[in-house]
């Protein structure tokens, strides 16, 4: 039993933003910690050194790594930023009977290369409000006056806060509104035997992406919605048999890329012939193997590749495009032997 549940050696893969170094989480003293690796050199730097609970998630900004953690075992998430050698770490949220997380990281908004949103339950316990929080020196602002209690946000392309969420326990209603300076207002109310969800938005910030089971649908479908209008654009991918989940894309091409369902594994359809070139290409290297590409740099010439199926939990691999250059990097659970588990099998009723 203690082989499944015990910290695997490396996990939680990520690049930089300019592709010079990989991060993971990996055991130190038995919590597991966040650690950086320059490419060029091989050689790895500890960003935190936490004793008492395993780091959360994490992401890079810049040259920083932004990552969460709970101090005292109460779910009270607190957002950190600190320098990729460990120094210099700022707690960019209240550290005492608060629970954050990241909201938005803002990656590639002009002007906000130092900042990210952030949302937290300061002002009551039972609502998120959102937050602009300088991530060097952790000045912080609140972006939205939630007299209203909005419970969850979605930000469009530029990092403006445009869809907010409440909910009855019966019922959501979502809101709108076209700019920062703009009020909201309600565009759509579905029960909780709907669904209605929005993915992001269009690249020029004008429409949302949504997987919806309205318009008589039995079966979630992934649409473009004109929010002006309130009416469904087009059907982007729908499945027979299956809930499509969502959609992937090309922060630098500004492409959809796949859309993605759970049938009897993970499954994609391509949206990109670019990204299903890659895909065609390195598939021969992992014959009968499941793999998906996860993490790229800004130049999206960089990537992280997860390879597995249902008896082996798999391996990350670092793939350069432009060399066409595939190198593993880590077995997260090398003690686990593929032949001796269980095969998955589907079933149907």
């Amino acid at each position: 039993m203690e082989d499944f549940f015990k910290n695997p050696e490396q996990v939680s893969f990520r690049i930089s933003p300019d592709g010079s170094h990989i991060s993971y989480r990996a055991p130190w003293k038995d919590r597991m910690n966040i650690f950086v690796k320059e490419l060029a050199s091989g050689e790895v730097t500890q960003v935190t050194r936490d004793t008492v609970r395993d780091v959360g998630g994490y992401f890079w900004k810049g040259d920083r790594i932004i990552y969460s953690r709970d101090i005292n075992g109460d779910e009270n998430f607190i957002v950190f930023s600190a320098a990729t050698d460990g120094s210099d770490v700022k707690a960019l949220t209240p550290e005492a009977d608060v629970r954050a997380g990241t909201l938005d990281d803002l990656h590639g908004v002009d002007g906000m290369e130092k900042h990210i949103i952030v949302q937290m339950n300061e002002r009551n316990p039972e609502v998120f409000d959102p937050w602009l929080v300088n991530i060097e020196t952790g000045e912080r602002r609140q972006l939205v006056d939630n007299s209203e209690n909005y419970q969850s946000w979605i930000t469009d392309h530029d990092g403006v806060i445009r869809i907010a969420t409440r909910t009855d326990g019966v019922s959501t209603t979502l809101f709108h509104r076209a700019s920062a300076d703009a009020p909201f207002e309600a565009f759509k109310t579905v029960s909780f035997k709907d669904e209605f969800s929005p993915l992001f938005f269009t690249f020029d910030n004008k429409n949302l992406f949504v997987s919806t089971n309205l318009g008589g649908r039995d079966k979630a479908a992934v649409v473009e919605y004109d929010l002006a209008g309130d009416t469904e654009l087009r059907e982007i991918y729908a499945n027979p048999d299956y809930d499509v989940q969502g959609l992937d894309y090309s922060r630098k091409r500004q492409v959809l890329t796949m859309a993605y369902y759970a049938g009897w594994k993970q499954e994609r359809v391509f949206l990109d012939e670019e990204t299903k070139a890659m895909y065609a290409k390195m598939a021969p290297r992992f014959e009968d193997k499941e793999f998906w590409i996860y993490g790229e740099d800004d130049d999206e010439t960089k990537f992280m590749v997860w390879a597995g199926d249902d008896r082996d939990p798999g391996k990350y691999y670092f793939y350069d495009a432009a060399a066409d250059d595939l190198q593993e990097v880590a077995t997260p659970y090398p003690w686990l032997d593929p032949s001796q588990l269980a095969e998955m099998r589907p079933i149907q009723y």
